[in-house]
């Protein structure tokens, strides 16, 4: 195989990655803006350290499935329109039953365990607020990512930077 082939095929593979186990080892950083108001809410989600790549596959089940469900409950009634309504909508809607049921099922253990800051920007008397601890939201969002540089320019040890994690991860509070 050619280095342009190689190139090819290994950034195809770290994008499936990303797709599949989300865009970071750790957790994600979530912006979700709320509506057409000018506030919005950022969540960072940090995994416990040691998570493999099967739990953040299934996190990411989770997390997504909601939605994809939905599409792929679409595309099961579609592919039934030939069969009665009533049975083509009973066969999409036990898919998506069953994938919501397959994904708690798969994260009962590391879901509880998850550690979440959120940060809210909101507009407050002409200006922009943030609501929330923003200094410990920072620091970690900062530190893991200074991890994850280290760890890709080979600065680190995947060890190193799963003890970076763990340092974050312990001074996040646990889920109440």
């Amino acid at each position: 195989m050619d280095g342009h082939a190689a190139d090819l095929g290994n950034l195809v593979g770290r994008g499936l990655v990303a797709v599949c186990e989300g865009p970071n080892r750790w957790g994600r950083v979530d912006v979700t803006p709320t509506g057409r108001t000018t506030w919005n809410r950022t969540r960072l989600t940090v995994y416990p350290p040691g998570t493999n790549a099967a739990e953040r596959r299934a996190l990411q089940l989770h997390r997504n499935w909601p939605v994809a469900g939905a599409v792929v409950a679409l595309f099961v009634m579609l592919a039934l329109s030939s069969w009665p309504p009533l049975a083509a909508a009973a066969v999409a809607v036990s898919v998506y039953g069953a994938g919501l049921m397959t994904a708690q099922a798969l994260t009962r253990r590391i879901r509880p365990q998850v550690r979440r800051l959120v940060v809210v920007t909101v507009p407050i008397g002409g200006r922009i607020e943030s609501l929330g601890d923003i200094g410990s939201f920072t620091a970690a969002i900062d530190r893991l990512h200074a991890l994850d540089e280290l760890r890709r320019r080979g600065a680190i040890t995947p060890a190193e930077h799963e003890a970076g994690w763990a340092e974050i991860y312990s001074a996040l509070p646990p889920r109440a």
